[in-house]
C-alpha cells in the first residue's frame, strides 16, 4: 500500500463521509484485503500502531468508513 492510496482514501471521505466498504474499495480500485490493510493503518487499533484517521461502523450487514475527529482536521488544514 502506498501514501497516494492513503491520501486518496482520505479524500474520499473528506468528500462523502460514511460510503460503504465495497463502494471505496471499488472507487479506489482496491481489493476488500488491501482496503482493510489501509485501514489497518489508518484505523485506531493501539495493537497496530494505527493513526486513528478512518473509522469502521457496522450498521446491521454493512459497514461503513468514516474520518474520525483527528482525521477531519488532518484533511481540513491547507
Amino acid at each position: 500500500m502506498n501514501d497516494e492510496t492513503a491520501l486518496a482514501l482520505l479524500r474520499l471521505l473528506s468528500q462523502e463521509d460514511g460510503q460503504s466498504l465495497h463502494r471505496v474499495a471499488r472507487r479506489l480500485q482496491l481489493s476488500l484485503s488491501e482496503l482493510q490493510r489501509l485501514l489497518t493503518a489508518l484505523g485506531a487499533d493501539p495493537r497496530f500502531d494505527g493513526l486513528d484517521l478512518v473509522e469502521q461502523r457496522s450498521h446491521a450487514e454493512r459497514i461503513t468508513l468514516w474520518l474520525t475527529d483527528k482525521g477531519r482536521r488532518l484533511c481540513a488544514t491547507p
